[in-house]
């Protein structure tokens, strides 16, 4: 019962999800107002407390009151799956906490917003505690700026004051309107995450990732995801290609049409309990088809190499400047992360010695998001493009040489755990990366979000 109660407790990943990825969806407020998950999560907790008390008896709450008796508690698998639904409940709330004053106070943009809900599922208290520092900055912020507490924005309204408020809504504006015209990838996009949810209620429903001989049902809600989040990036970079209306018809087509035989590979046979690319208890037409898998992932690195060289051919004296030189160590941390695909290929697998070569493969893709991101906080900030260069050859060298460990220690056949001056160069890069985007976010904070004339710009060619 305990471990159908556990698996039951996985639909909750549904309401993070939305709180995440769609803050500003009617679903996802209509979910936050009824606090309808952590309702359901207590009700599971109530069903298996109560039988753990009947089980032990109420003397049982007396372990609690000392480190020995949690321990000795907690040894009980029964009872530590009853306390894990106890945190995910709990977590749930002070996500709903911090999603409801937000969403009303404006405290921290929506992106901010969404990481502290991420870190909030992860790590509990982290998410909180950076939420209190961020609100009580931007209280006194406001207070320094004479901003009454009662002429802050509700929900889908800005006060012509709350600049940082003001230039979320507009870049917000923008990016959809590119997700409206871009329509069809948008569409494919968002299919991957949903069936990479569908992957997780499905792992929670049956209690286990394994299907027959080879499915995992775990890579596939990875690859999903991973396709999800890498088709809606390139969909916001399309605009910044200029291509011809014919052009531009071909390739979103043909990138459509690659993904969604890309997906259906990847979940129908893993469904079969066969492994897409490399099965070996499959049959002949298996194996042809995860030949053709890897021609339609071949085809996907081709769009992306058309889509990056229109990109990339253009000027980078502009407004946009900035933008296109951050995309440029995108695109070469996006290559290293193909040559890692191409890698898996050659040895049938994911694996390279004891390391696994995936975390090199999705440093590379989330390069994708990581820097431009830097660049994008620079252009709201006003940061003239001279200064903003500097910082983004920073933030792209950090990232590249994160890359580049990442991949000698995957060569060395040594796991990213173990301590190497590999691994040491890894976390250190990434810490830099990290200390530039922090400062262009603060940089933009400080500057009160207010967007310059050539963050308009970039806005406008999106």
């Amino acid at each position: 019962m305990y471990m159908a109660l556990f698996n039951i407790a996985g639909f909750a990943m549904l309401g993070w999800l939305l709180l995440i990825l769609l803050p500003a969806w009617k679903v996802t407020r209509w979910i936050a107002r009824t606090a309808v998950f952590p309702v359901f999560l207590s009700i599971l907790y109530l069903v298996g407390i109560s039988a753990v008390l009947m089980r032990t008896g109420p003397g049982i709450m007396s372990d609690f009151g000392n480190a020995e008796g949690v321990l000795r508690v907690l040894r009980d698998a029964d009872i530590a799956l009853v306390a894990w639904i106890h945190i995910l409940a709990f977590d749930q709330l002070v996500a709903l906490m911090i999603y409801r004053e937000n969403m009303e106070h404006r405290y921290v943009p929506l992106p901010v917003q969404s990481v502290l809900l991420f870190f909030t599922l992860m790590f509990g208290p982290v998410g909180f505690l950076g939420y209190y520092l961020l609100r009580a900055w931007s209280r006194s912020r406001r207070q320094r700026q004479a901003v009454p507490a009662e002429t802050e924005p509700a929900v889908g309204r800005v006060a012509a004051t709350d600049g940082v408020a003001a230039a979320v809504r507009t870049s917000a504006a923008g990016v959809l309107g590119v997700f409206r015209r871009e329509w069809l990838l948008t569409a494919t996009g968002v299919l991957g995450l949903l069936l990479g949810m569908g992957c997780a209620i499905a792992i929670g429903v049956r209690g286990t990732e394994l299907v027959g001989a080879e499915g995992h049902l775990r890579k596939a809600m990875a690859f999903d995801v991973a396709v999800g989040i890498y088709l809606l990036t390139l969909v916001l970079l399309v605009p910044l290609a200029k291509f011809s209306r014919g052009g531009v018809w071909a390739w979103r087509v043909s990138l459509a049409l690659l993904s969604l035989y890309a997906y259906g590979m990847e979940n129908v046979q893993i469904a079969r309990g066969i492994d897409p690319r490399f099965t070996r208890v499959g049959s002949v037409t298996d194996q042809i088809l995860g030949g053709v898998f890897f021609l339609t992932a071949t085809g996907m690195i081709v769009s992306f190499i058309i889509l990056a060289w229109k990109v990339l051919a253009r000027r980078m004296d502009g407004a946009d400047g900035p933008l296109l030189l951050s995309l440029r160590y995108a695109a070469l941390a996006t290559m290293g992360a193909f040559a890692a695909g191409f890698w898996m290929s050659a040895v049938s697998g994911s694996r390279a010695g004891e390391a696994s070569i995936l975390p090199l493969h999705a440093a590379g893709f989330h390069g994708l998001q990581a820097l431009p991101l830097v660049a994008i906080l620079l252009t709201w900030a006003g940061v003239p493009s001279e200064r903003a260069r500097g910082w983004i050859h920073a933030a792209g060298a950090a990232w590249l040489a994160a890359c580049a460990a990442i991949a000698w220690q995957t060569a060395q056949g040594r796991p990213l755990t173990d301590f190497t001056p590999a691994a040491a160069i890894t976390v250190a890069s990434l810490l830099a990366w990290a200390a530039v985007a922090a400062l262009a976010a603060r940089t933009w904070l400080r500057g009160g979000g207010t967007a310059a004339p050539g963050a308009v710009r970039v806005q406008a060619a999106l």
